[in-house]
């Protein structure tokens, strides 16, 4: 069986607030303290339950409240680094494509209905 994979600078960040939270709870009441991370590989244990974690997702952190149902998992499940749903099609980029579609599609239209036909004349042989 694998060992789970924890980053160390995590491990060691989560063990340093516990400390401090347990020194300073016992003169005031502090709360739960957050801690930051990058690391979405790293797997959720025992030791974290309870603390709220920020996860980094490529553009910001999401924060992460850890409950026992969510030891085994990694963190980067939690925290999704794509855009889901209709904001994928209503977003600026789709809405400058499509307009330009519709800009290219009515440009056809109009070049058939401008051109012009050549005119059938008809030359009447002329009778000698």
């Amino acid at each position: 069986m694998k060992i789970p994979f924890v980053d160390y600078t995590l491990y060691s960040d989560i063990i340093k607030k516990q400390k401090l939270l347990t020194q300073t709870q016992e003169t005031n009441n502090v709360s739960n303290s957050i801690v930051h991370t990058t690391s979405r590989s790293s797997v959720i244990i025992n030791s974290f339950i309870g603390k709220t974690i920020a996860v980094h997702d490529g553009r910001s952190s999401v924060r992460i409240e850890i409950k026992p149902d969510m030891v085994g998992f990694k963190l980067g499940c939690f925290v999704f680094t794509k855009k889901l749903g209709q904001s994928i099609h209503n977003s600026e980029h789709n809405r400058k494509k499509i307009e330009k579609m519709r800009r290219k599609i009515t440009q056809k239209k109009v070049r058939k209905t401008t051109q012009k036909t050549p005119k059938t004349t008809s030359t009447a042989k002329k009778k000698k």
